[in-house]
């Protein structure tokens, strides 16, 4: 019984991720930040500018990922939810601070053993060779693994490249940070974009809605 409720759940998951919208969002998040890391690099933190950057980073971050989420539902409601429906998976509550006391854990654990393996390396960047290894293991295990969705382990793969080939490029941290953000970004928008193309192509409208 278990197995087929974490089925179910799978496959709710896996069709809140059907239109790409979400990753169209996620990359626009990540075009953000990189314009934004690769801005306090240049105006440098000493600067006027560089210390109002610094003040509202969780202004910007807190109000893109709101922003983008009330995007993705309007969009949902006109481009999603008319052609395959509104789908939702309900829960009892009973395992929603296990799993995320889990995911805590395991994102702690990937945190420490980064920063001590980085460390140790006086070569590299060690924070956007850690960025790149947190971003890969929250999509292999949030988006990856719970929806069980192929192109989210390629993208997982991507950012654990991505940061570390970028922690050897000899660049200032902020423009390390702000490439890697803006290259998951650009491959967040074409992941989203071909998916979404395909949605559309498979998931015509309703003919009564069409001629409406």
């Amino acid at each position: 019984m278990q197995s087929n409720l974490s089925n179910v759940e799978q496959r709710v998951r896996r069709y809140w991720y059907t239109d790409g919208l979400g990753e169209l969002m996620g990359g626009g998040m990540c075009l953000l930040l990189g314009l934004y890391f690769s801005a306090q690099q240049y105006v440098g933190d000493q600067s006027p500018l560089g210390g109002v950057l610094q003040a509202g980073f969780a202004v910007i971050l807190i109000g893109g990922v709101m922003i983008a989420r009330r995007l993705v539902n309007r969009l949902k409601m006109r481009l999603t939810y008319p052609r395959t429906g509104y789908v939702e998976y309900e829960t009892s509550g009973k395992n929603i601070l296990p799993r995320g006391l889990f995911a805590a854990a395991i994102a702690m654990t990937v945190a420490i053993f980064s920063v001590v393996i980085v460390r140790r390396i006086d070569a590299i960047d060690s924070m956007v060779a850690v960025t790149g290894v947190l971003f890969a293991a929250i999509l292999l295990i949030k988006q990856g693994w719970s929806s069980g969705i192929p192109r989210f382990y390629i993208l997982s793969g991507l950012a654990l490249v991505l940061g570390i080939v970028l922690s050897f490029s000899g660049f200032a941290r902020g423009y390390n940070l702000g490439a890697f953000y803006g290259l998951m970004g650009i491959a967040f928008g074409i992941s989203g974009a071909l998916t979404l193309r395909r949605y559309l192509q498979q998931n015509p409208l309703p003919a009564e809605e069409q001629n409406g």
